[in-house]
């Protein structure tokens, strides 16, 4: 019996000694932490474990916790509490999320430098907040390489799963890797150096950016001044302000010396009306750029842009001779730079700028003047013509003093016209058309057609029939909004305006037809019934005639109040 219980005791202890926490389990514990995530709602969404692998609060968790948090926040094994600042990259492949938690004099774990050999010990260490702490030993049984470089290795057996998403160490107590999900037999753990490809760039992988696109958490911005500017630049372009808002004061913070953030912070600023910030952001930007030149003409744009764009609410610090001083600053530092290409381009670039503001505050003069000299130098080009085209319309000139310039861009271009020529030739038979020139206006359009490839919408077939039939050209408007129903069958508009036309050369039943195609389509078109009932009494159908008649009347109808009163 001795004999036996001693047998047993050994045994006991044996089990007990293979299952001892490591001695390095207090220190490392300091380091990691459980994590609570949360939906947009504020619902807890998921519930896991992270750890701190960088100074700062840099801190790697398992993706699938992350995944659909709009808010995530950590505690630490002394029960201090922190919010997920920002997510710095993510991978849905291997299940790894990289980010910073908002501490400060964090804990970090010290990652191992090199794969481990097959038959290592590893120790899982969970959070003792979770009253799980570590595993039992576990060795490397298997190694793969991921991506050429990072190990992915296979255990002689598997692990809690509670412990997945938990820190794994070699013996000497060096963070080796992050636990996964058991497969079959044996548990997985994929090496901690996977964190180093983990990053916010301008430009992600497609993976990347499907697994950031699912996480609601504001993102960090990439590691370098300039790859970080790239990413503004395309976010700018696809996310709400606030958003955009974060990303850049993001930048502000880690690169307060450079002028582009404030310049950049501004545009959103303007847009939530926060104009007295973007201004001071604008100044801060003019005193730190170094190309004084480019600084005085962006803000310039920026005010310019407020004022076109969002004139209200006013702010009066901004007017547009505001933004004449700032451009004609421009224009006088960048006069004084040698003469080259660049100068060259920038003097012509700031000089537009300002004609365009002086346009914006109805100084058409002004412009003209600007666009005028531009023209006498070597860099003339069309859109010179056209801008002064346009000034010379705002000022109310003679329809051929308008169209005078056009003609001469046009005649820049040479002949034949180049593509780039139509929106020359389409302004100008608008202009006929305003002036009541239709078949000067027809043969513009028939240009501007014909420039396009013929790859014209509905909307200009509508337009020309329109011009056509002022100009009595009717069959040529028939076939011209017969072409804008084939293109789009399901506007109502162009079935009316057929029926006005049909019902005008006395095509009764075409007319008939396209009114109720124009009803059945909205029945609220009050013009529909209008032309329909007057189709209808001219084929002597007075009954249906007054019953459209009457329902065009209903809805406010004064000419078809007319014509029954004239024909009953």
């Amino acid at each position: 019996m001795n004999r036996i219980t001693s047998i047993l005791i050994s045994f006991f202890l044996a089990f007990t000694f293979a299952y001892a926490q490591p001695k390095f389990t207090s220190k490392v514990q300091k380091a990691i932490f459980s994590v609570n995530t949360y939906d947009k709602d504020g619902n807890l969404l998921s519930q896991g474990v992270g750890f701190y692998v960088g100074n700062n609060g840099e801190a790697v968790a398992d993706y699938r916790i992350f995944k659909g948090a709009y808010k995530a926040t950590i505690t630490e094994g002394g029960g201090k509490q922190a919010d997920v600042d920002c997510i710095l990259g993510a991978d849905d492949t291997y299940s790894m999320v990289r980010f910073r938690v908002n501490t400060k004099g964090n804990a970090v774990l010290t990652p191992a430098s090199s794969i481990q050999p097959i038959g290592t010990t590893f120790h899982v260490i969970g959070n003792a907040n979770a009253g799980s702490t570590a595993t039992g030993l576990a060795t490397i049984a298997d190694t793969a390489l991921i991506q050429g470089k990072y190990a992915y290795y296979g255990l002689n057996k598997q692990v809690d799963t509670k412990l997945v998403g938990a820190p794994v160490f070699n013996d000497a107590g060096n963070l080796v890797g992050i636990l996964h999900a058991p497969m079959g037999e044996k548990s997985y753990v994929l090496d901690i150096r996977f964190r180093e490809g983990l990053k916010m760039e301008a430009i992600p992988s497609r993976s990347a950016s499907l697994a950031l696109s699912n996480i609601f958490i504001p993102k960090g911005i990439p590691d370098t001044a300039e790859e970080a500017l790239v990413y503004i630049y395309f976010k700018s372009r696809n996310t709400s302000n606030e958003e955009y808002m974060d990303i850049v004061n993001r930048f502000v913070a880690a690169y307060p010396q450079n002028a582009e953030g404030y310049l950049r912070r501004s545009t959103p600023l303007i847009d939530l009306l926060r104009f007295e910030e973007a201004d001071n952001d604008l100044q801060k930007y003019l005193s730190l750029v170094e190309d004084k030149a480019t600084g005085n003409f962006n803000v310039a744009s920026s005010i310019f842009d407020k004022l076109r764009l969002q004139p209200e609410p006013a702010y009066e610090k901004w007017t547009f001779d505001t933004a004449i001083q700032y451009v004609d600053q421009a224009i006088s530092l960048n006069e004084a730079k040698p003469t080259n290409d660049e100068q060259k381009a920038n003097d012509s670039k700031y000089k537009i700028l300002k004609a365009q503001i002086l346009m914006g505050k109805s100084d058409y003069d002004g412009a003209i003047s600007i666009y005028e000299a531009l023209n006498q130098g070597e860099n003339r080009a069309p859109s010179y013509y056209y801008a002064i085209c346009l000034a010379r319309e705002g000022r109310g000139d003679s329809l051929r003093a308008v169209i005078e310039p056009l003609d001469s861009a046009l005649a820049m271009m040479g002949n034949p016209l180049p593509s780039e020529a139509s929106n020359y030739v389409i302004r100008r038979g608008q202009l006929y058309a305003n002036a009541g020139k239709y078949r000067e206006a027809v043969q513009d359009y028939n240009q501007y057609c014909y420039l396009m490839n013929n790859k014209v919408s509905a909307v200009f077939y509508y337009e020309r029939s329109q011009i056509e039939v002022n100009g009595r050209m009717f069959q040529q408007a028939l076939d011209d909004i017969n072409k804008a129903i084939e293109m789009e069958p399901r506007e109502p508009l162009y079935h009316v305006e057929k029926a006005a036309l049909t019902i005008r050369v006395n095509l009764l039943d075409e007319c008939i037809q396209s009114c109720q195609t124009a009803i059945a389509l909205n029945p609220n078109i009050i013009d529909a019934y209008r032309i329909l009932g007057y189709a209808q009494l001219q084929k002597g159908d007075k009954k249906n005639a007054q019953i459209n008649l009457q329902k065009a009347i209903d809805m406010g109808d004064e000419s078809a109040k007319k014509i029954i009163e004239t024909y009953f």
